[in-house]
């Protein structure tokens, strides 16, 4: 005889195993991943002891409130590098001097932007300098 909670648990398991591997192949969490996961987890609910509707509910509170999480932090990255660029841009037209694994790099930059989450200030000479690099700034010699 077969005994179900046994056969159930086995097939919870391997359920279980296959959305873990579908976890490491994806970065983030989004909510149709979530949605698979819940109805898989209806699926395999024991039919003697269903999920609670509070449980449920809660499991769909914690997902919109991590995913507003979510959103809200990418707005605040995007303010930040706008912020960095905007407080560097008093660069454009300078003289600069940066080090950079003993190699020191001048010249006059021409724009400041956002790149790789590094403020990057790029010279007349086309080459980027990340502004933490920059050592010494001087207004342009003119002649």
């Amino acid at each position: 005889m077969i005994d179900l909670a046994t056969d159930n648990s086995v097939e919870i398991a391997q359920s279980q195993q296959n959305e873990e591997n579908q976890f490491d192949n994806q970065q983030e969490l989004g909510q149709d991943v979530f949605f698979e996961l819940l109805i898989t987890q209806l699926n395999n609910q024991d039919p003697l002891k269903p999920m609670e509707n509070t449980e449920f509910v809660s499991q769909m509170a914690e997902f919109s409130s991590l995913e507003k999480s979510e959103k809200i932090y990418q707005l605040l990255a995007d303010k930040l590098d706008t912020n960095q660029v905007l407080n560097n841009a008093n660069l454009i037209g300078k003289e600069i001097a940066a080090e950079f694994n003993g190699i020191v790099l001048k010249g006059e930059v021409t724009s400041v932007m956002a790149k790789n989450d590094q403020t990057v200030a790029v010279l007349d000479d086309g080459s980027e300098i990340e502004v933490e690099n920059i050592k010494a700034v001087s207004a342009k010699e003119q002649g």
